[in-house]
């Protein structure tokens, strides 16, 4: 493959990612029009049409589609040799694409950033916050934190935290309804309960001793954002089972009152550091992976403040 090819895939695959021929010259600090050349040569040498044009936008032909798989080795192939480089002069630099899920991110893991580029003032951060499922490849994540658990064949998963819950209602909701004494009392309350295309929780685990429940929930509210069904308990609207990464000081602040603490909410959801196998594992992904466990803890430091007000 010649250095002119590889350069025009490599154009392509901006093109695509950024969505628009403006902002793809943005991304790689050339112009417009050179963007559109380079698409242009690209589309002759291969005697095919990737891109179909209008004034304002473009969409991709078949052929357009298939070619960018193929792009996007070529990219990240790219990536891989400069990371070789990066660990050849022992030292942590260059870009860091990292995706994170957009509840933990914002709450926990974006305010690390700074203390991690402190650490390596050398690394640049291009930081996504998302909570679909990611395909690492086509998005251009070098890492993605996530608490999916499905990981992909081809990616390696490291576990960075284990997320607890707790059940909870606000003051002012239980002056109208008497706390659940028992798991199945659920029943004749309202359940405030997360739900996205990917996944819902309507079911709410529990155990006691030897003793496991899982109890069915309904309520008249769902929501696909984790902080809106905390915020939703927090306004007294319902119950709910809710990730101890979401609180701080709800309940020292009274403003959530913990139910059912003989019964410990037994939902697992682990989040993971995922990045694609390879041989060899750039020095910068595994020195930010082993920052964030570090920053966390082995036993999550929200966990530990939560662990002065309530049962966990």
């Amino acid at each position: 493959m010649s250095p002119e090819r590889a350069g025009q895939m490599v154009i392509f695959h901006a093109l695509v990612k950024a969505g628009s021929f403006t902002a793809a010259g943005k991304q790689l600090e050339v112009s417009t029009s050179h963007i559109s050349k380079q698409i242009s040569a690209l589309e002759t040498s291969l005697n095919i049409k990737l891109v179909q044009r209008t004034t304002r936008s473009f969409t991709l032909t078949e052929a357009g589609e298939r070619y960018l798989d193929c792009c996007a080795q070529v990219v990240n192939a790219m990536r891989d040799g400069n990371a070789v480089i990066d660990d050849a002069r022992d030292e942590i630099s260059g870009v860091l694409r990292l995706g994170i899920s957009q509840s933990f991110g914002t709450m926990h893991l974006t305010p690390a950033i700074e203390q991690l580029q402190r650490h390596y003032p050398r690394l640049k951060v291009e930081l996504s916050l998302f909570d679909h499922k990611a395909d690492m490849l086509e998005d251009g994540l070098d890492l993605w934190i996530t608490n999916y658990e499905h990981i992909p064949e081809g990616y390696v998963a490291q576990r960075l935290a284990d997320t607890r819950f707790v059940v909870a209602a606000a003051p002012e909701y239980l002056m109208h309804h008497p706390a659940p004494s028992h798991p199945d009392d659920l029943a004749t309350h309202n359940c405030l309960t997360y739900q996205s295309r990917q996944r819902n929780y309507h079911a709410w685990s529990f155990k006691q001793a030897d003793q496991q429940l899982l109890v069915n929930v309904d309520g008249n509210y769902r929501v696909d954002l984790a902080e809106a069904v905390r915020d939703a308990a927090i306004a007294g609207w319902g119950v709910a089972y809710l990730a101890t990464y979401l609180l701080k000081d709800e309940f020292k602040e009274k403003k959530l009152i913990q139910l059912l603490p003989d019964w410990q909410a037994n939902q697992t959801m682990p989040f993971y550091a995922v990045y694609p196998s390879r041989a060899h594992l750039p020095h910068k992904i595994a020195a930010v992976i082993s920052f964030f466990k570090q920053y966390i803890g082995d036993t999550p430091y929200w966990d530990k403040a939560l662990s002065r007000h309530i049962k966990l």
